[in-house]
Order: structure tokens, then sequence, then C-alpha cells
């Protein structure tokens, strides 16, 4: 029978232990009780102890290697510092081909891909880099009609891009970081999609296996495994539960649930899909797709309106020019990222705001889990608290769903604080060009004022959601502790009525548990590892301080527009 389930299983790309229902019950077969499976590792009595994943940290040596490959021209000069940087030829070689500095092979990557890097990409980045060295050190008189505030805004576009990638490879395991050293299929294009940002975690479910990894990742981290850790239900809910599909990784009964109860691991796989599968994108594609082209038309705009010219005189200028547009093309990347950042903390909050509801009576609504209509519209779906089970199961599941896709949440929290830094840098961009009187076409101004208006608006919303997201820990330790309050009171009314000793002693038995919960809440989510933006927990102070900053600096450059009497002449240059 298990193998038959496992040929339903959707294929792990993990590069440590791979799930699977055979492992996943021979350790829960070899348990007597439910908290043995919240340590897993020692209750595995070290058979493969070394396969279950941990927790992902920051990686300086591949963040300084990645900077370095992605900032150096491709196939030019980066490969050379591939084989500088990497301690054999052979491995040096997959880098390359793996990290695109000069993508040869179709082992690696598609013929597609390689010939639109070839085409487009490499030239790009050469034209980029060539445009920028031409532009600061030509003599001014043959960039004459070049605003080099713009080339230099357009290719720290293309460096905030790559610092945004160095820090998605400072987030990588260990075990992917070796891999990607290695020949394919070790590592492919496939493999490097499902870690991306974009392709990978804007729509997990369109990546067949991602959340059933991720949560895997997590459970590992959390040296738990929820499926031998069960929650005490009714009779009614059990059953409808049932009959709902569900990965066959998580299926709602195992060797470690009794009749009245199911694995916890396969309620919270059903509320991630419940969140993840839907599109948040949508939502926003009308403001998305305008802001994109609104960073590379504000010059051309601003340009004929003042009858200046589109792109320059002589060749050089033009090709500056093209070079400018092609950088500030590369705006909506750096739109994608923050609108992905927005969209997992709001993912994160449904999902965390679900677990919360599930306790909280009368509980979470089936139809918020489940697609299917069986006239269970509003069927609640209730934890009872005051049962230990029910405790043990509800925080176990929460220090999964804090860990679920961390990998991709740190470097969301990383993408956040970067494109948070680069809207003030263009803040002071803006008030040196102003202050200083610079040469300078107000094409420029437009364009830095679009900047800051659109990354610090998404960057601000990602922050907005942030703030959300953290502040359900402070929310859900209130009620834990108002729990707590009542129970108190109930057990010491039933020792009054001489009610049931069993009955006491469950409560009792309850309340210890929920003031472990109370402090761990407290420690972990809102001391130790808090929701954090630019390196500091996310709360309504930070998104004060930083919008406090960019409209301060805004405030000044219009100060310094008017205290210094900036004109221009009738094609939109500076007079000095």
């Amino acid at each position: 029978m298990t193998d038959t389930i496992d040929k339903n299983i959707p294929e792990s790309y993990l590069s440590l232990r791979q799930p699977s229902v055979e492992h996943d019950e021979d350790f829960i077969s070899g348990i007597n009780s439910s908290y043995e499976a919240a340590k897993l590792r020692s209750a595995s009595k070290n058979k493969q102890a070394e396969s279950f994943h941990t927790p992902v940290k920051f990686s300086w040596s591949a963040f300084w290697k990645t900077l370095i490959y992605e900032n150096l021209p491709p196939v030019l000069i980066s490969p050379i510092a591939a084989f500088m940087l990497e301690d054999t030829p052979a491995r040096a070689w997959h880098v390359i081909q793996n990290r695109s500095l000069c993508v040869l092979s179709t082992k690696h990557h598609s013929l597609a891909y390689i010939i639109g890097s070839w085409l487009v990409t490499y030239p790009a980045s050469w034209l980029l880099t060539t445009a920028l060295i031409l532009a600061l050190f030509t003599d001014n008189e043959l960039v004459r009609n070049i605003d080099t505030f713009q080339i230099v805004l357009a290719y720290l576009l293309l460096f905030v891009r790559r610092l945004i990638i160095s820090v998605k490879y400072a987030y990588f395991r260990e075990e992917d970081l070796e891999r990607l050293c290695l020949p394919a299929p070790d590592w492919d294009e496939n493999k490097t999609n499902r870690r991306l940002i974009g392709p990978g975690w804007s729509k997990p479910t369109d990546n067949p296996g991602l959340i059933e990894d991720e949560i895997t990742c997590a459970m590992d981290e959390n040296d738990i495994c929820l499926q031998g850790i069960p929650m005490e239900l009714n009779d009614t809910n059990i059953k409808d539960l049932l009959n709902e599909d569900s990965s066959p990784l998580f299926p709602g009964k195992t060797s470690a649930t009794k009749d009245n109860e199911v694995a916890s691991g396969f309620f919270l796989f059903n509320i991630i899909m419940s969140v993840y599968k839907k599109d948040f994108v949508k939502k926003y594609r009308l403001i998305l797709y305008p802001s994109m082209l609104l960073i590379p038309a504000t010059p051309f705009i601003v340009r004929y309106f003042y009858g200046a010219s589109l792109f320059g005189v002589t060749g050089l200028e033009q090709m500056i020019s093209v070079a400018s547009i092609l950088g500030f093309l590369l705006g909506f990347q750096l739109l994608f990222f923050g609108l992905v950042c927005s969209i997992d903390f709001e993912r994160r909050y449904e999902t965390a705001k679900k677990i919360g509801e599930l306790v909280k009576y009368p509980g979470l609504k089936f139809t918020e889990l489940f697609e299917s209509d069986q006239g269970k519209n509003n069927q609640p779906i209730y934890l009872d608290l005051q049962k230990r089970v029910n405790v043990f199961a509800w925080m176990n599941m929460r220090k999964v769903l804090r860990s679920f896709g961390e990998a991709f949440y740190l470097r969301i929290e990383g993408y956040t604080s970067i494109l948070i830094f680069y809207s003030l840098f263009c803040v002071g961009l803006l008030n040196l060009i102003v202050w200083t009187e610079m040469r300078h076409h107000i094409s420029t101004i437009f364009v830095i004022v679009a900047i800051i208006a659109i990354i610090s608006g998404i960057s601000l919303l990602a922050m907005y959601m942030a703030i959300r997201l953290q502040s359900l820990s402070a929310e859900h330790r209130d009620f834990v502790r108002n729990e707590l309050f009542i129970i108190e009171e109930e057990i010491w009314e039933l020792k009054l009525a001489n009610a049931s000793a069993e009955r006491i002693t469950d409560l009792e038995s309850a309340k210890a548990l929920l003031q472990q919960v109370d402090e761990s809440i407290n420690y972990k989510e809102l001391i130790y590892k808090p929701t954090t933006i630019v390196g500091i927990a996310a709360n309504n102070g930070v998104i004060g301080s930083i919008l406090g900053l960019i409209i301060t600096g805004c405030l000044l450059a219009v100060q310094g527009f008017v205290t210094t009497g900036i004109e221009y002449d009738a094609i939109g240059w500076f007079k000095f």
C-alpha cells in the first residue's frame, strides 16, 4: 500500500532527506507518545539524524562570492573570478553554468534560456556597464545632451537587483550551495527556479511538491514530526475532514491517532494550502504594470514635453540613453520583488490568523479550509484548548508554521530592507542635486521622484503587512493569557463544588501547558525571532520612522528648490 501512496507524492527537490510515507510511518510506529514526536532527532535514535534539515543561516561567504560574480561583467570577467574562488576547475565550471555567468551547457539550462542570455541578458549588462564608464569619464562636451545622473540611477537599479540576488544565495541551505558546484542533474535550471522568489514562491502551488518540501524542512528545523502529534476534535469534524483530499504525506489518520483524533500535520498542511493556492498577485496587477512602465517612461515624457532630444545627438549619447532605458526597465523586477514581499507577509498573516481562529469559539469555518460544498458552509472546526492534547498539538503547529518557508521568509525580510534603503538613497541623491546645484536635466528630478514614490510605496506596503503579521503574535498571546484566567476560575469553582477530580486534573494539566505556550510565544515570537524590518521588530514605530525620513527628505528637497532658486532653460537643463 505504501508503494501505491508514494507514487502519488509530488517529486521532492530537497537536497537532504526527502519526505516519504514509509519514513513517517516507520518513525511514528516506533514512538510511544506524542511528546517523542516533538523531539524528532533523539526519538529517531540517531537513524539518519544527519539528514534532517537545520535552520537557515545567513552565509557571508556565499553573499560576497555572489556579489563579486554578479557585479563583474558576465562571460568576460566573472567566469575568471569563479575559477579563482572555487576549489577546483570542475566546481568552478558548474558554478559558472548554474549561476549563468557564461551559460553554454544544455544540461544545466534549456536552449531557449541560453539563447536569451546571449542575445539579451549579457549584451544588456555589457552595454549598461560600458555606458556608465563612458558617461563618467568621457569629456563632458562629447555627452553634453546626456544627464549622467540618469545612467547612474539606472545602474543603481541593476546593482540593487544584484544585491538582492546576493542575499538570495546567502540564505541558500549549505547542502544547496554544495550542489550548485556539482554537475547536472544534481542542480539545474528547474531547481534554481523553485528557489526563486518570482517563479517559485509567488505561487508555490504551481511547483508540485514545494509546499510539502517546505513543511518537511520546517518540521526538521523544529525537531518535530506533526504526523505523530494528534489533535482531538468532535466526531462530526473528523468524519468530514477525512472525506477531504490531502497530500499523501499528510493523511488525517496515522498510527499515532485514535478514533476521535486527527493528525496535526494534516490540519496544518490544509491550512497552508487553503491560503497559498490563492492568486494574490491578481489584485495588484492594475497598480503593478503601470508602475513598472512609469519609471522608464518618465524621462521620455518629460524630455518630449520640453522639446529636448530624446536619445541625444551623437552615437555615443544615443548608446548611453539606450543603456539608461534598459536599466530603468530593470525597475520592474524590484517592484515585483517588493510585491512578493507584501504578498508573503499577507499569506503568513492569513495562515497565522486561521491557526488563531481554530482555538477561538466557535472555531474555523470548514469552507475556509476546503472548497468542497457538502452542506458544511457554516460548520465550524473548533480545537478546545482545555484539553492538554490539543494545547500540545496547537503549539507545535505554530512552531512549524513560523518556520514554514523560512529560507524565503528571511530573504523577504532582507529584500524589503534593501528596497527601503534604496528609497532613502534616492531621497538623499535628490537633496544632493538640489542643494549643491549640480548640472542636471529636469527629467532626472521627475525620475527620482517616480522611483521614490513607487519603490517606497511598495516597500511601505510590505512593512504594513509585516506589522500585521507580527501583531498576531501579541494577539494570540493575549488570547492564551485570557484562557488561562478563565481555566483558573473554572478549576476553583469545580473544587468548591466537589466536582470530578478527573475533570480538575485535566484542566490543571491543560493550564500548565498553556503557561508554557504563553512563555514560548512571548520569547520566541516577540523577543528572539520576531518579524523584522531593517533589523528591527516590525511595529508602527518602524513604519512611522521610515515614512518620516522619506517625507522629511522630500520636503527638504522642496525647500532646496525654493532656497537656491533653481531654474531651467527652454529645453529643461539646469541654468547655472
